[in-house]
């Protein structure tokens, strides 16, 4: 387990061939060729089965948990248990990827095969490793399971070192150039900025598409900058900015009675906003149960959104804000009770 855990600034010395500055076992690890680091984490208790003659076997729970990623985000989780004494130590390690789900504040785990071959891919051709390989224990099924359990056989300690820190990628930023051709385009876009109902509807998509990103986004920001915060309290908070944000949007700002517009600009806008939060997480397949979920509150949103444009002639709370206001408690409750 020490080998993911928490050391950084290991670089190796082709000169003298030794390791230097190796760091406390309380700092971050960075372990493989892309941007891994391996950091403490918190999650649900869970325990393992070890079958073994005598006081050896039973029910155990895990030593650590660790993870790739953000809290907030999307990750790659580890459950490490520790058993064996002496020479006999080893650690059983369960490997899972997740993204957590605004909706039901606890993450959704959507791969166990991509997690191994990720958690494999750091110690592949290691000096410290003897050998990687796959037995079959017949216990897949599960989501995307096989059944076949990876297997490191480490070098002995007295001949390992710390692990090498993680390479820092560096993004490009491009930008664009506008041609004076698009002048009168320009102008004519100026003028209907004007308008009152554009105004709104840009408001509309900006604030429907961006709240999914903001919340997001803060939330990891929270959790990587000030670590002092308790999880809880940060979901709480994102909770609320997103339960109360969509339909408070949906209700006040559309108007002028164009129902079919604000419809189509309402699943349009958050729609992009779902579909870019799960990119911006790497996240690209969803439980279809989480897709009818998504799609059950687009249409809520959808339903608000023409209630709020015929505020000005039935009123703010109208029939059809009413009536989304029940649905859109609907929603949130339905993820809430493990329906996925």
């Amino acid at each position: 387990m020490s080998e993911l855990r928490h050391r950084r600034g290991a670089q190796w010395n082709n000169d003298s061939n030794e390791w230097q500055g190796v760091a406390s076992d309380e700092e971050t690890a960075g372990v493989g060729k892309g941007a891994v680091e391996w950091h403490n984490t918190t999650g649900a208790v869970r325990y393992t089965y070890v079958q073994a003659p005598g006081p050896r076997g039973g029910w155990m729970t895990e030593t650590a948990q660790l993870h790739d990623g953000a809290y907030f985000g999307s990750r790659y989780h580890l459950r490490l248990y520790e058993g064996g004494k002496g020479n006999g130590t080893w650690t059983a390690i369960q490997a899972h990827h997740e993204y957590f789900d605004w909706f039901r504040l606890r993450h959704t785990v959507g791969s166990l095969e991509k997690a191994q071959y990720h958690l494999d891919g750091q110690y592949y051709g290691k000096w410290y490793v003897d050998g990687v390989s796959r037995q079959r224990y017949a216990n897949g099924g599960i989501i995307d399971s096989n059944g076949w359990v990876s297997v490191v056989d480490l070098r002995p300690k007295a001949e390992m070192g710390p692990v090498p820190g993680a390479l820092i990628a560096v993004l490009l930023l491009g930008s664009i150039n506008l041609r004076d051709s698009m002048e009168d385009t320009i102008r004519d876009l100026a003028s209907r900025l004007t308008r009152e109902t554009v105004q709104r509807g840009i408001a509309f998509s900006v604030s429907l598409f961006g709240l999914p990103l903001f919340v997001r986004s803060a939330s990891i920001a929270v959790e990587t900058t000030v670590p002092s915060v308790p999880i809880k309290a940060i979901a709480g908070v994102g909770y609320l900015v997103l339960g109360l944000g969509l339909p408070l949007a949906a209700v006040s700002l559309p108007n002028g009675r164009q129902s079919t517009d604000w419809f189509a600009v309402a699943i349009l806008a958050l729609g992009l906003g779902f579909l870019f939060d799960y990119r911006s997480i790497g996240v690209n397949v969803l439980p279809i149960a989480v897709v009818l979920h998504r799609l059950a509150v687009l249409g809520v949103v959808g339903v608000l959104a023409v209630g709020g444009s015929y505020q000005e002639t039935d009123g703010r709370w109208n029939t059809l804000v009413q009536a989304g206001i029940v649905m859109w408690i609907a929603v949130l409750v339905w993820p809430l009770f493990d329906a996925f």
